[in-house]
């Protein structure tokens, strides 16, 4: 069949070939008759015949040139298309088929080639037979009831998704060449066997046969079937097998059995229920009367059943004088149109008094024209008493619903007003009533906000519990921040009888802002106390560096005999002053902006204040043969804290210094650059360096020494990182013992 359809009428071949590095594209003559336009309007490049192609079949070649390109030629390219012709009035795909004839010497294609095949969709309501085969599939794979083919032998040929689930099998090939009595107990097996035997004999089908089944694995375990067999044919009409359908009626059976045990049991509770049940006939306006009417009629109308067996006057009777004609009214109403009959009404009995009920009936034409309801009446005086109390209840919460400075709320679960106070309809400039059946959404809230709104009231009515949001910000409709404080709790709509949620909302605004009042004063506090501490560890740490580099200058100018030596103390000397009253100057500075922020910063020369730290370690320097490796751009400046760079500077050199190797000369790397607005110092020696181990998260704290060294303080890394760290920055090591130390530094 299919080959037919190539062949015939419905098929024509175009060729085409593709340079793929240029893009360009030659497309055959034939491909004008596919669209129905001139050869000239056809695109020259692969980029113009996108208008051609949806988008998703561009992607679909492009997927399919990926992979056989990827592939090297070993996947096909084979697609197919849908298109229109230019004038709109046909439809048709195109299946295209090509191959790379030539690669690059990297492997990359070049030039390919193909033709394409063009072919009319099917009709409207002709089903191919690659269709049938798909939806044949389809029903084998979702239709709930057991399908399933057999041979000769009644050995399964194919079973479909459900019933291999009904088998317990992992899929329908497992059932193949088994037969029912690897299922099924012996008996249901046998008797399938029969049937299946009669169908193939007579070719006649057995149709919606009820019957038991058991698995042979659980012999308790019974379900009801409906089986239909027929027979199967093969292409020239021989009998061999039979196949069939087989749907599960347990719950109808079941349901069957149930409503004979209720008919029993009907009767009885009549008689146990706080109202009645009746049968009402209906002949003409003179002639009524109940045929039957259970026990409960001498409690709810202080009537017997035979008072109303010829006539229901006497009930008439009985019902309140401002309500008997109204209850007249519904039933010939309900009777002219057949509708159900149902009324609350109030009656007046001998014993109990005035008393309000409640009347059902469903009415049915009778072939005589009279008609007969099946009803029944209930003494539903509580309920009313209740309904009064709850309406003067209501009103009362209405007064306070709309009375209190609270936003209050009722929502339903799809996220709908039920219900607003004035206050909350005030918020929105709305009038309470003009809420209902309105969403957030409806009031400017957000999409998201709404519909995490929309959660928490799930929330709530699943877990049958109250939900509290203790803040959320809300934008006033004048534009203004507003804070609020929410609790919801499970709520019953008493018109609807769903549930709902109660939300109570306080403003908390003018509590956050004294909350952020509070918030900025301590944060003020703090701030200060952390500059103090600070100043306070830069005047102890960096003073205590000058004077010691003045006290050894000093030592050695004692102890030196040489005129010339002792000149060149007295210039140290006076350098280490000077640098000395820079400081103060410097710390003076920052005495007198004390209360400005600490990133009033000054341009700075990287190196000049490298020069500078130098000069104040002069002594340290000579004494102890020190070599500096600098790689430090000239041009290098930056804004920062002068007190600050000079401090980070002489702790870091003055401790590369200090904990030099005892067994070699201390050599000091200085190393920086920019990275885009950041300035990057890495300092380097080939001291004693630092177990990070071990002593890694105690590197940079206060008071924290790793050597035995007695000048050794332990605030130097502390002031460090914290200077580096108020600027914005940050400080890293990199250490080994016995080969020394790299802090890596970046200086915002």
């Amino acid at each position: 069949m299919s080959g037919d359809i190539i062949s015939g009428k419905h098929r024509e071949v175009a060729y085409w070939s593709w340079e793929v590095s240029t893009g360009k594209i030659k497309l055959g003559k034939a491909f004008s008759d596919f669209f129905g336009c001139k050869p000239g309007d056809f695109p020259k490049t692969y980029k113009e015949s996108a208008p051609f192609f949806s988008k998703e079949d561009i992607g679909q070649l492009k997927e399919t040139f990926q992979a056989h390109a990827g592939s090297h030629g070993e996947t096909d390219f084979h697609c197919v298309t849908s298109h229109h012709s230019v004038d709109g009035e046909q439809t048709f795909n195109l299946q295209w088929r090509g191959e790379v004839i030539q690669w690059d010497e990297n492997g990359e294609p070049l030039l390919m080639i193909g033709e394409t095949t063009k072919t009319a969709q099917p009709e409207p309501g002709k089903v191919t037979w690659r269709q049938k085969a798909v939806l044949f599939q389809q029903m084998m794979e979702y239709i709930p009831d057991s399908i399933y083919f057999k041979d000769r032998q009644s050995r399964f040929l194919a079973i479909n998704k459900a019933c291999a689930e009904k088998f317990g099998l992992n899929s329908p090939e497992e059932a193949i060449g088994k037969t029912d009595f690897d299922f099924f107990d012996d008996s249901h097996a046998k008797q399938a066997r029969q049937d299946e035997k009669q169908v193939m004999q007579t070719e006649n089908p057995i149709v919606h046969k009820v019957e038991k089944e058991v698995t042979s694995d659980n012999a308790s375990k019974e379900r009801w079937a409906s089986t239909t067999k027929l027979p199967l044919y093969d292409n020239e009409g021989q009998v061999i097998g039979t196949f069939g359908i087989t749907s599960d009626i347990t719950k109808q059976k079941n349901t069957e059995e149930e409503l004979q045990r209720n008919d029993a049991m009907i009767s009885k509770l009549s008689e146990q229920v706080p109202g009645f049940f009746y049968l009402y006939h209906y002949v003409s306006k003179s002639k009524s009367y109940c045929p039957f009417a259970s026990h409960g009629i001498r409690d709810v109308c202080e009537l017997h059943p035979e008072d109303v067996s010829e006539s229901i006057d006497p009930i008439i009777d009985r019902i309140h004088k401002d309500d008997v004609e109204r209850v007249k009214e519904s039933i010939f109403e309900s009777i002219k149109t057949l509708k159900n009959w149902k009324i609350d009404f109030r009656v007046n009995l001998p014993n109990k008094g005035l008393r309000w009920l409640r009347g059902k009936a469903k009415p049915e034409k009778q072939p005589d024209g009279s008609v007969m309801g099946y009803g029944y009446i209930t003494d539903i005086t509580e309920e009313k008493e209740i309904y009064r109390i709850n309406v003067r209840l209501k009103r009362q919460f209405q007064a306070i619903f709309d009375s209190v400075p609270n936003l209050i709320f009722v929502k339903d679960l799809q996220g709908k007003y039920l219900m607003a106070n004035n206050a909350f309809a005030e918020f929105f400039g709305y009038e309470p009533e003009n809420m209902i059946g309105k969403k957030d959404t409806d009031f400017g809230i957000s999409e998201e906000k709404a519909q995490r709104f929309l959660e928490a009231d799930k929330k709530v009515i699943k877990n049958n519990e109250p939900f509290f949001i203790p803040e959320d910000k809300t934008k006033h409709p004048d534009g203004t921040d507003v804070w609020h404080q929410t609790i919801k709790v499970p709520f019953q709509h008493t018109e609807s009888n769903n549930p709902a949620v109660l939300s109570i909302v306080t403003d908390i605004t003018q509590r956050k802002k004294k909350e952020a009042q509070l918030s900025n004063s301590l944060d003020i506090i703090g701030e200060q106390n952390k500059r103090l501490m600070n100043f306070a560890h830069i005047v102890s740490h960096n003073l205590r560096n000058h004077a010691g580099s003045i006290s050894m200058v000093l030592e050695l100018f004692a102890m030196e005999e040489s005129e010339e030596e002792k000149k060149t103390l007295l210039e140290q000397l006076q350098k280490a002053a000077k640098r000395l009253n820079e400081t103060i100057t410097d710390l003076n500075e920052i005495i007198d902006e004390q209360y400005k922020n600490i990133h009033d910063e000054k341009k700075v020369s990287l190196g000049e204040f490298i020069d500078r730290t130098k000069q104040i370690l002069t002594s340290d320097i000579d004494a102890h043969k020190v070599t500096f490796e600098e790689n430090i751009p000239e041009t290098l400046t930056f804004k920062y804290n002068p007190a600050y760079l000079e401090s980070i500077l002489l702790n870091l050199l003055s401790n590369a210094i200090k904990y030099r190797h005892p067994d070699r000369n201390p050599v000091i790397k200085i190393h920086a650059y920019t990275k885009g607005d950041k300035v990057h110092l890495d300092i380097t020696d080939n001291g004693l360096g630092i177990d990070l181990e071990k002593h890694g998260d105690k590197l940079f704290g206060m008071y924290k020494t790793f050597h035995q060294n007695e000048n050794s303080k332990g605030i130097g890394l502390f002031i460090t990182k914290n200077q580096i760290e108020s600027m914005g920055g940050s400080i890293e090591a990199e250490s080994e013992p016995g080969k020394g130390t790299t802090f890596k530094l970046v200086l915002n």
